[in-house]
């Protein structure tokens, strides 16, 4: 029943003694790799992934981030594996986090902690040094490519070489503050897409991005990811930070402080890849967030310490939050 494109995939099955009723091809995310849900005789299912050969590395690091965290985070188990870029893994279902939070209001408060929980088991572990630690050349890459597609590619209208260098002159000294936060290991994309209510607790995918990072970056992605934006509040949003600070022994001031910070660099940064999708034309669902994710960043934006990009920001954006 897998189709004849996944036939390494249906060959690991056979060997395995994975025998499908029934094949979903689920949607792919932002890399290459395919997924398929393979419904099985006992009405339970299993995961196949499929890693193309430009996703080598990917799968590698998959590997060892998933044998660094088992014992502490609840992960996928591997179930079959033909290191040809074919896998068998746990299928923790088609409910992920982000789709209870948006259909269960009355158990948000609940689900956020329980995410927060394993954001903070994580941060506790240490590096097993498998990608690059973030730096500040990174998060100014980023924001730069951010500010391409905000302005170049999607509204068509570059900035002028002196409102350029305003805005590289702020993503450079934004980048260096949040280098210098206390840092611990980070998922990476700790969002509600990649994590899976299951039992009391939440499982994590995805994390073969897992790197040492600013000690607030997986708690600003859960809270302020696009799945959030719908229904997030300031309000909600601190008393999960406030929780995670007190289970951390962090400050209470300083932490929330550090937390914005970081989240106005993801927040430019997540700007510009939906602006890239809409100029790419992948869908309207892109030009749905694109102004809720400019209106995070403009309230982000400190008079102090952003001034004169606000300015810039305010004066070509401001009316599209």
């Amino acid at each position: 029943m897998i189709p004849a494109e996944f036939d390494g995939l249906a060959k690991l099955a056979e060997r395995a003694g994975y025998h499908p009723q029934s094949v979903e091809v689920l949607p792919g995310d932002v890399g290459r790799r395919r997924y398929l849900r393979l419904g099985l005789a006992d009405g339970g299912s299993v995961l196949g992934v499929v890693y193309p050969p430009e996703e080598e590395d990917a799968r590698r690091r998959w590997l060892v981030a998933r044998a660094h965290l088992r014992s502490s985070v609840r992960v996928p188990a591997l179930y079959a594996e033909d290191g040809a870029g074919n896998q068998i893994l746990e299928d923790f279902g088609p409910e992920d986090l982000a789709s209870r939070l948006a259909s269960k209001p009355a158990e948000r408060s609940v689900w956020l902690d329980r995410a927060a929980e394993v954001a903070r088991t994580i941060s506790e572990i240490p590096d097993p040094g498998i990608n690059a630690v973030f730096d500040r050349d990174f998060f100014f890459r980023e924001l730069n490519l951010a500010r391409e597609a905000v302005f170049d590619l999607w509204l068509g209208e570059p900035l002028a070489p002196d409102e350029k260098a305003t805005h590289d002159g702020w993503a450079a000294s934004l980048a260096r503050e949040i280098e210098g936060h206390p840092r611990v290991l980070c998922h990476r994309d700790f969002h509600g897409n990649n994590l899976f209510p299951a039992e009391d607790g939440v499982a994590a995918i995805d994390f073969q991005d897992l790197r040492g990072g600013p000690d607030a970056y997986d708690l600003a992605s859960l809270l302020w990811e696009r799945t959030t934006l719908e229904w997030m509040t300031e309000e909600t949003a601190a008393a999960v930070v406030t929780r995670f600070a007190k289970r951390r022994g962090l400050d209470a001031v300083e932490f929330p402080r550090r937390l914005d910070r970081v989240l106005l660099q993801r927040a430019w940064k997540v700007c510009g890849t939906f602006a890239r999708a809409v100029s790419q034309g992948k869908g309207p669902v892109y030009r749905w967030y694109l102004p809720r994710e400019l209106a995070l960043v403009r309230r982000l934006l400190d008079r102090e310490r952003d001034g004169a990009f606000r300015e810039l920001f305010e004066s070509r954006l401001g009316s599209l939050c």
